[in-house]
């Protein structure tokens, strides 16, 4: 005989209960819902029918009740942690980020709430904003290792690693027997510049964990043709170990290329490389062309004069910013180095404010929009405040009396109609050089893992087509003065270019920018070893050594190769 049906909320709440407790699920959501029918207002039913439907894996649903619980209770903290963890676990990080912010703000002593947010914003948020949540966690949890590590890092992003590596080294003293730490610290003395340091770091955590690919690759990159043998046979096997994940064998892949290319094996590099590049688009997926030319064409479209003039006077006076652009490996990282040598610089590295600045920017009308498309609706309104935002991240660590900051990520290069928006009075240096170079440099380097055209010599040439488009279409309609410097130039004539730079800035000379290798600061590129190093021309003409491997990337560039 079948049990009576409840006649109210309650009653079906307590039947949907003894449901579950005899596994049946089915029955046990119709009587959560019909629970949420007889009593629409009740914030503890919508909110226990959310929590039902994320168990049995019906995440959008949930959604749907823990949205209603907050429109009915706003300051419901602990509904606003539920988006928020159930956006992060469909993959929505950064649409998780506003809720978990909610949480926090309206429980700040809950901590469960406090490390997921941590975890939020260290993966797509603002380095600025993650590092006060892990100094939070940390003093909560004191010994934790995956706390020490996040924070470490952040430190690292911010620019701090001595920081880093002290809070690494202090734990190490606990547990000397970790080889997360280790690799940690490694990574912390290389960007600090200490290569020594960093050597012995890695080869710790390589001993405490024989095989671990990212210590034998940080030691190959380290040492590049000077590697110990051991270890490029050890790097050898494991890219050629089908057994072992893509990931790994990429990682691995890209480094022993370059201590072939360090010895004069170029036969042998190109093979590393050709073999790194096959395993991350295995691990990653194929480059797409033709997504990022509509993303250009798009740009294109919505970045015209007639919307600069019409945001005339909404964007920041200040005329302290300065950005660095280009293709990645064509000078960026030198030229910002020399500038910063200058006592009126500040080099704040390579930022990701725009991005994140893109990335946050409202509709309008509320519309969910991708990057540029959103330009066609976007609610001009908030740039001033954007503005400052970017300028707080930017100056973070600058000393008092500067007068021109540098942001030096290449890829800005695609955001210049933003930075014209908030900055009518900035100014950018456009870094070029010879794209077979690039090219060469680009596709033995291990890059970011969405950056998928780096993975295919075509690919690349695609990238150097679409970014030379779109800076030409930048110097037609942007207010902002914009200064071609070449590679190969500055190579030749070092101060002579430094000049020409600093002339641009509106500064004086300062025999201080011939000394940038002197300089101590943290630098987190892969060019970080090579700016430590005065001006050298053994670069140039570097994609001769891998000429016949070329007719990819040359059938994309077409008869002028040489236009970068």
């Amino acid at each position: 005989m079948s049990p009576p049906t409840p006649a109210t909320a309650a009653g079906h709440k307590l039947q949907a209960q003894a449901a579950l407790q005899s596994g049946q699920t089915g029955l046990a959501l119709q009587h959560m819902q019909r629970a949420c029918e007889l009593a629409p207002d009740s914030v503890a039913h919508r909110f226990e029918f959310g929590c039902l439907l994320a168990h049995l894996g019906r995440p959008d649903d949930a959604l749907e009740q823990f949205r209603a619980c907050v429109g009915l209770q706003p300051g419901f903290a602990e509904a606003w942690h539920f988006i928020g963890l159930t956006l992060a676990r469909q993959g929505h990080l950064h649409d998780a980020l506003a809720p978990l912010r909610r949480a926090h703000a309206l429980e700040p002593g809950n901590v469960r709430v406090l490390e997921r947010l941590a975890q939020a914003e260290f993966e797509v948020g603002d380095a600025a904003d993650a590092l006060p949540l892990w100094r939070a966690l940390h003093a909560l949890r004191p010994g934790d290792e995956n706390i020490e590590l996040k924070l470490g890092e952040t430190l690292s992003r911010l620019g701090d690693a001595d920081a880093a590596s002290a809070l690494y080294e202090q734990a190490l003293q606990r547990d000397p027997a970790s080889a997360n730490l280790w690799m940690a610290r490694a990574q912390a003395e290389e960007i600090a510049g200490r290569r020594d340091q960093a050597g012995a770091a890695y080869e710790r955590a390589l001993a405490l964990r024989p095989g671990w690919a990212f210590p034998l690759a940080g030691l190959l990159g380290l040492r590049r043709g000077q590697a110990a043998q051991d270890h490029v046979a050890e790097a050898q096997a494991l890219l050629d170990d089908p057994a072992r994940g893509d990931d790994e064998r990429a990682l691995v892949g890209y480094e022993l290329g370059k201590v072939f290319d360090g010895r004069g094996d170029f036969p042998g590099a190109m093979r590393a490389w050709h073999a790194a590049n096959a395993a991350r688009r295995r691990d990653q997926g194929e480059p797409d062309p033709a997504d990022l030319a509509s993303r250009v064409e798009a740009s294109l479209a919505v970045f015209n004069r007639d919307l600069f003039e019409r945001s005339a006077g909404l964007g920041s006076p200040d005329e302290r910013p300065v950005f660095i652009v280009g293709m990645p490996r064509s000078g960026t990282t030198l030229l910002e180095q020399m500038l910063a040598s200058h006592p009126q610089v500040h080099g704040a590295g390579e930022l990701p404010d725009v991005s994140l600045i893109a990335r946050d920017l409202p509709s309008r009308r509320g519309r969910p929009q991708q990057w540029p498309h959103i330009l066609e609706d976007i609610a001009l309104e908030p740039l001033p405040g954007a503005a400052k935002r970017y300028l707080a991240a930017a100056l973070r660590q600058a000393p008092a009396g500067i007068t021109r900051v540098v942001d030096k990520y290449p890829m800005n290069y695609y955001l210049l109609g933003l930075v014209a928006l908030m900055f009518p009075k900035a100014r950018v240096l456009w870094c070029r050089r010879d794209p077979r170079d690039v090219a060469i440099s680009i596709y033995g380097e291990n890059f970011a893992l969405a950056e998928r055209l780096a993975t295919r010599l075509d690919g690349i040439g695609h990238l150097v087509r679409l970014q030379s488009r779109l800076m030409r279409h930048w110097q037609a309609v942007l207010p902002l003065p914009i200064l071609e410097v070449r590679y190969e130039d500055v190579v030749a004539d070092t101060e002579g270019q430094a000049r020409r730079a600093l002339d641009f800035l509106g500064l004086d000379w300062d025999p201080a920018c011939l000394d940038f290798h002197r300089s101590e600061r943290g630098v987190q590129t892969p060019s970080r070893w090579q700016v430590r190093q005065p001006v050298h021309s053994r670069s140039i003409g570097r994609w001769r050594h891998y000429e016949n491997e070329l007719a990819p990337l040359l059938a994309v560039l077409g008869d002028e190769p040489t236009d970068a």
